[in-house]
């Protein structure tokens, strides 16, 4: 596609940006439920526990209580991602025209996920949970991925975050077993965060174009290993330990769940589909994808 090609479609989404935006910094937005002791974190099936032994021995408020422990670590890692993104992009941008069209949509969406980050922060309040730490490597991937992430791998890494939570809260949102305050949150991170996707694969095919042989076979294999990464940190040990249950026994459990990885896998989906359209699954990229239950 020409530049100019894509200086259009960035126009359209700046367009797009005033049109559909939303300011989560409305209390409506993670004002808690009434009563709402009874409603999920997410959608009880994109549980990794959903259909365990554990989870059958549950009782509803016990299994109310862990979707809400999920949903936070996985917002958690969501915004994690998000910040890392920021930083990534802002700092290969930070000499670049500001007046060009994909660099002032940059600037847009670095608001959006500002403020999307923000109402995860208030929203998981909103539901009485909390965030909870994360595993030193990963942090030290943060760190390598804000630091190193060149142009098609720090968009293709960003996308499959993207992608993958989209489809989780698509569902979410639409689920009335699932506290108000997530539903609002998820409808407006997923209209929102449709142009960002858009941006995101404009940019990796439009950086395609130009590289080497040598270059895409390296920049495949380094997003499906930061994809695994992003994958894996949806379970935190210390998450499940926190609730009282016991590591050895879960961690088998969600490693043996069959359903787990079939919901992961339809998560999935739609990053895989571009990644095949566009040439980035080798051999070695879809290996490391079915490691993470994502193919």
């Amino acid at each position: 596609m020409t530049t100019s090609g894509s200086d259009a479609i960035f126009e359209t989404l700046l367009e797009s940006a005033k049109r559909l935006s939303f300011d989560p910094r409305d209390p409506l937005v993670c004002e808690p439920d009434s009563g709402g002791v009874e409603f999920h974190g997410m959608t009880p099936e994109w549980s990794p526990l959903f259909g365990t032994a554990t989870w059958d021995s549950m009782t509803e408020p016990e299994r109310v209580r862990l979707t809400r422990s999920e949903v936070a670590q996985f917002l958690g890692v969501g915004i994690w991602l998000e910040v890392g993104l920021q930083v990534a992009l802002l700092r290969a941008s930070h000499s670049a025209d500001p007046a060009r069209s994909d660099v002032k949509f940059l600037f847009n969406e670095c608001a959006d996920e500002n403020l999307h980050s923000l109402m995860f922060v208030n929203v998981i309040d909103s539901i009485g949970s909390h965030f909870y730490r994360r595993d030193r490597s990963l942090d030290f991937f943060g760190w390598l991925f804000r630091t190193i992430a060149w142009d098609e791998v720090a968009y293709g890494i960003v996308l499959a975050g993207e992608e993958i939570f989209d489809v989780m809260q698509r569902d979410w949102m639409a689920s009335e077993d699932v506290a108000a305050p997530i539903r609002r949150a998820c409808y407006i991170h997923v209209i929102e965060e449709a142009r960002h996707m858009a941006y995101a694969r404009q940019k990796i095919r439009t950086r395609l174009i130009t590289i080497s042989r040598v270059r895409r076979f390296i920049s495949t294999l380094v997003i499906a290993m930061g994809t695994h990464l992003i994958a894996k940190s949806l379970i935190n040990r210390r998450m499940y330990e926190d609730l009282g249950l016991d590591w050895k026994v879960v961690g088998a459990e969600i490693d043996a769940n069959e359903h787990h990885r079939i919901m992961f896998r339809r998560a999935a989906e739609p990053f895989i589909e571009f990644l095949s359209r566009e040439g980035l699954l080798n051999f070695g990229a879809r290996w490391i994808y079915r490691k993470s239950n994502l193919l």
